[in-house]
């Protein structure tokens, strides 16, 4: 059973220190290493009990849960078992939505997924089969056919399943313990001032805004409207899935804020100037809105933004050029 362990505490004074000319290459490139550690230390436990067939990685929104996987089947690779990544993203399936009370679909609860058919697919997968699996484009957030290769892994190989819900029953269910490992991934930190200034789920939401501005057409304003459904549907998985994991992999980089938070608060920017202007973009998660309104409650999410950019103008700032093509962060910083 794995617990939330290792929180990292940041002050703003240690991240103005790491802004020296030789400190922060040294301070980056320590904080990458711990988390190369904590991913070979997974890969190390998969290649000493060969039984072990499938690795479910799990974890809320903006953990770096698809980076991790990827250095996952990198690192069992170069130990010599094929391994392969099934994202249940592409598994999507949004026909049938639930809504909170202002009007958010609920993208992020299991049933949004063809479970039905990820389950049998892995099923297949583990088996020895070749598999091509779907995809889902979320810039237009829906399923879209593409050519792509089949996956395989052939007699001895490993299937990570990386997703939100990597950890369901739906999942895991048709396999002995001694058959998968399980994984839950998430930043677990604080960035400090005199006081707390963000925790853990700041940090995930800059992540997401960055994120969706640049991976999904979604302006600042957008995202933080959408965040109290995606906070409110992570309770109702959030303990049982970490409960279920073997490993927690904390994901939080010592040196990120310096670099999100600049990149968030210029995103921020310029959704309240757009928004001061009367030129703001609805909502792109509220298209499917039962409610056919363009925010669930704009004015919530302005003020929110307002208190983020203040927060976020006490953070000294690093040029994205100093993450290292590896790293995590790319995951939201990358076009």
């Amino acid at each position: 059973m794995a617990n939330l362990s290792d929180k990292i505490r940041v002050s703003i004074d240690d991240l103005e220190d790491m802004l020296g000319v030789f400190g922060l290459p040294d301070f980056i490139g320590k904080a990458e290493s711990r988390f190369v550690r904590q991913t070979a230390e997974v890969a190390d436990d998969v290649i000493a009990h060969p039984d072990i067939k499938v690795v479910f990685v799990s974890g809320p929104t903006s953990s770096g849960k698809t980076t991790f996987t990827d250095r996952l089947v990198s690192q069992l690779e170069k130990r010599g078992r094929s391994a392969i990544r099934l994202s249940l993203d592409d598994y999507y399936s949004l026909n049938a939505l639930s809504y909170d009370e202002e009007g958010r679909p609920d993208f992020e609860s299991v049933e949004t997924l063809d479970m039905r058919l990820a389950s049998m697919d892995l099923a297949r997968l583990v088996s020895g089969d070749s598999v091509v699996t779907p995809t889902f484009d979320f810039k237009i957030r829906q399923r879209v056919e593409v050519d792509k290769p089949a996956l395989s892994i052939g007699k001895n190989g490993v299937v990570v399943v990386e997703g939100l819900h990597g950890l369901c029953e739906e999942t895991t269910g048709s396999f002995s313990k001694d058959q998968y490992l399980g994984i839950f991934i998430m930043p677990y930190a604080s960035v400090m001032s005199d006081r707390r200034l963000l925790d853990s789920d700041d940090l995930r939401m800059l992540r997401r805004i960055v994120r969706d501005v640049r991976h999904r057409g979604a302006h600042a304003l957008t995202t933080i409207d959408y965040w109290p459904m995606i906070q409110n549907s992570e309770q109702a998985y959030y303990r049982d899935y970490l409960t279920k994991a073997d490993y927690h992999i904390n994901s939080f980089l010592a040196y990120e804020p310096l670099v999100i938070a600049a990149l968030a608060k210029n995103d921020i920017g310029e959704a309240l100037s757009a928004y001061e202007q009367n030129l703001l973009a609805p909502s792109v998660f509220m298209e499917r809105s039962n409610m056919q309104k363009d925010f669930a409650n704009l004015e919530k999410a302005v003020a929110k933004a307002r208190m983020l950019e203040s927060w976020l103008s006490l953070i000294p700032q690093a040029k994205e050029k100093f993450v290292p093509k590896t790293s995590i962060l790319n995951e939201f910083l990358c076009l």
